[in-house]
């Protein structure tokens, strides 16, 4: 049981049958009856919530990143970038964290079957434009698909010997990165993070507007009806 307030709890319970989860409420320990609020405000309001956890997955999906690489702070060069060959199964973790993020972050800014809203780069302070096209660059070029700015490259090549008579060696080469450098993944936290405090106070504020305008001003006698 989850304490909601001082006198109102809630209990999330899985369908055997159809394998959903859903909640029921409790006021006072007793029984309430659930109803699902469809109106346009609701709607939005939902879409929020749901863009709200998208971020708050790639943030955490992120930090995974960053307490990888700052393990492996040995590795890394000058300029930040981490030697991944040296422990290739690690950082094929590291790739899907960032991949999983940026496709979160991107979705949240992308037209959504079931969502009635989508976050647009003007909700950002302009200060996280420039930061914003990076992290949608790297979605559209690498996370979602192969795209013109070359992220990832293979080829097949043929090594010739200097030496006459040796038959040549054909390789595949791939370069395909697995992040972006330490101090790149910090600052696309502090993005990811901006955005989700847009999406949380839209959340704030367009529940307040709910609460007030369809559940107080209708009164308990309208809801005691639906019951």
């Amino acid at each position: 049981m989850d304490k909601l307030t001082d006198e109102w709890s809630k209990r999330t319970v899985l369908d055997a049958k159809s394998g959903r989860a859903y909640n029921v409420y409790y006021y006072k320990r007793k029984k309430a009856v659930r109803i699902e609020l469809k109106s346009p405000k609701a709607k939005v309001l939902a879409g929020y919530v749901l863009i709200e956890k998208d971020l708050r997955s790639a943030i955490f999906w992120l930090e995974q990143i960053v307490e990888i690489m700052s393990s492996y702070e040995k590795f890394t060069d000058s300029k930040g970038h981490v030697k991944a060959t040296y422990d290739r199964e690690k950082f094929n973790l590291v790739k899907g964290l960032f991949v999983a993020a940026l496709t979160f972050y991107g979705k949240s800014f992308s037209t959504c079957e079931g969502r009635r809203v989508k976050l647009e780069k003007k909700n950002l302070e302009e200060g996280f434009w420039s930061e914003h096209n990076h992290a949608i660059g790297f979605r559209n070029n690498f996370a979602a698909h192969s795209g013109a700015e070359k992220i990832e490259e293979a080829a097949v090549v043929v090594a010739v010997p200097i030496k006459k008579g040796v038959i040549p060696h054909m390789a595949k080469e791939l370069k395909q990165p697995d992040t972006i450098t330490h101090n790149g993944i910090v600052e696309f936290l502090k993005l990811f993070n901006h955005a989700r405090d847009f999406a949380v106070n839209k959340i704030e504020t367009i529940e307040q507007k709910i609460y007030e305008e369809e559940v107080l001003a209708k009164g308990p006698k309208y809801w005691a009806s639906k019951t």
